[in-house]
C-alpha cells in the first residue's frame, strides 16, 4: 500500500525565506512559506483529490501538508483574521463528502494535448458511492480555460431520487486569490442540473 506524507501545490522559493531570515534572523514567529494560492491552484488540489480517491485501492493515507499558514488552505495573520484559502474548498469538500467506495469512472471528454502527454480529457471526474448513507458523489474538474462542458452522468445500475447538493468554483479569475477581507473565490450552489431516470 502507498501513503502520501506532506503532498500540496508548493511554488514558494527558499530565496524568500533567506531574506526574511537576513532582515530578523531571531524573529518571532517569521513568515516563512506563505503562499498565497489562486483560483488555479483550488483547480489543482481538486485533481490531486480525485487521483488519489481513484488509486484509493493502493493509496491508504495522503496528509495534506500544513493546515495553517505555511503553504496551508487557512491563512491567519497575527492578532486578526483566518480565512480560507483558495485550496480549502476542495480540501474541505473531499473531506465531507469523499467517503466510501471510489466507483471505477469512465469519461468520455473532448481531449487535447499537453507538453508530456497526449489525448487528456479536457474532463476530470471520480464518483464516490456511500453505502451508509445511500449517496453517490461525484467530483469533477474541467481543465479547459476557455469551454464550458455541458456533462451528463449515467450512473449505470443506481438511481438518482433526488439531488442534495450541487455546488461548482467557476467563474473567477485564474489569479484569483482569497484574504482576510475577500473570500470571493469559493463554491457556489448551482441550479443548472436535472434528473432523468426514463433514459433506456
Amino acid at each position: 500500500m502507498l501513503s502520501f506524507d506532506e503532498w500540496n501545490v508548493w511554488f514558494h522559493s527558499q530565496s524568500q525565506d533567506n531574506e526574511i531570515n537576513e532582515k530578523t534572523p531571531w524573529g518571532k514567529a517569521p513568515r516563512l512559506l506563505e503562499d498565497i494560492y489562486t483560483f488555479e491552484d483550488a483547480l489543482l488540489v481538486g485533481s490531486l483529490i480525485m487521483s488519489l480517491l481513484r488509486h484509493s485501492d493502493r493509496v491508504k493515507i495522503a496528509c495534506l501538508a500544513q493546515l495553517v499558514n505555511v503553504i496551508a488552505p487557512i491563512f491567519t495573520e497575527p492578532n486578526g483574521k483566518a480565512w480560507a484559502q483558495t485550496i480549502f474548498y476542495p480540501f474541505m469538500q473531499a473531506s465531507n463528502n469523499g467517503r466510501g467506495t471510489a466507483l471505477r469512472t469512465e469519461v468520455k471528454s473532448p481531449k487535447y494535448d499537453s507538453k508530456n502527454f497526449n489525448d487528456v480529457p479536457y474532463l476530470d471526474s471520480i464518483v464516490i458511492y456511500n453505502e451508509e448513507k445511500k449517496e453517490i458523489v461525484v467530483f469533477a474538474v474541467n481543465r479547459s480555460d476557455k469551454e464550458s462542458i455541458e456533462t451528463e452522468i449515467e450512473l449505470g445500475g443506481f438511481k438518482a431520487n433526488k439531488i442534495l447538493e450541487f455546488s461548482t468554483m467557476t467563474g473567477f479569475d485564474i489569479k484569483a486569490v482569497n484574504s482576510a477581507n475577500n473570500d470571493s473565490v469559493k463554491p457556489s450552489e448551482c441550479k443548472d442540473i436535472e434528473i432523468n431516470n426514463n433514459i433506456n
